[in-house]
């Protein structure tokens, strides 16, 4: 009887030491296949996904110039033949706006530019450049003016977010 406890105990302790050999060499193969072939996931994601992740996750890039200005001077001159000097100054202020407003065109759409030679018994006979702009210029706002001397200057300003940029100018 004592000899068949003892048998059961080698027993039971060889049986240990072999699974608990044969565990940790198992744990050993799996962690070096992880170590090995690291996993991969491919997916597809399209432009509307790369916005819904900017606006949700807000990152800190955004956030460092969230608007842009735009800023032109515009210059008008007041007419010599008025009635008034208040007529005059309010010729050159309209004068000095539809300048700045062309100017702010200018920088957010560009300028079509059209030319045309003209070319006469081997010399240069006549010669038209036509510059064109157009576009919407909305919500621009008079920072500073002065009038002087007949001149009126007129500081304009347009804030746009930098998220309306990329959806006006994105192209």
């Amino acid at each position: 009887m004592n000899r068949w406890i003892i048998t059961l105990f080698a027993g039971m302790g060889m049986l240990l030491l072999f699974s608990g050999c044969a565990t940790k060499q198992q744990d050993m193969t799996a962690k070096t296949k992880m170590k090995q072939e690291p996993k991969v996931i491919v997916q597809k994601v399209d432009r509307e996904d790369i916005k819904k992740i900017l606006q949700e996750e807000k990152f800190i890039y955004l956030n460092n110039n969230p608007d842009r200005v735009f800023a032109v001077n515009g210059e008008g001159i007041a007419p010599q033949n008025t009635v008034s000097p208040a007529q005059a100054m309010a010729l050159a202020k309209r004068a000095a706006m539809a300048d700045a407003y062309r100017q702010m065109a200018e920088k957010l759409y560009g300028v079509q530019i059209n030319a045309k030679d003209t070319i006469k018994n081997a010399a240069l006979y006549d010669s038209r450049i036509v510059s064109q702009v157009n576009g919407v210029v909305k919500d621009a706002t008079i920072t500073e003016h002065t009038f002087k001397d007949g001149l009126f200057v007129v500081r304009m300003e347009l804030k746009m977010s930098s998220a309306r940029w990329k959806e006006i100018f994105a192209y």
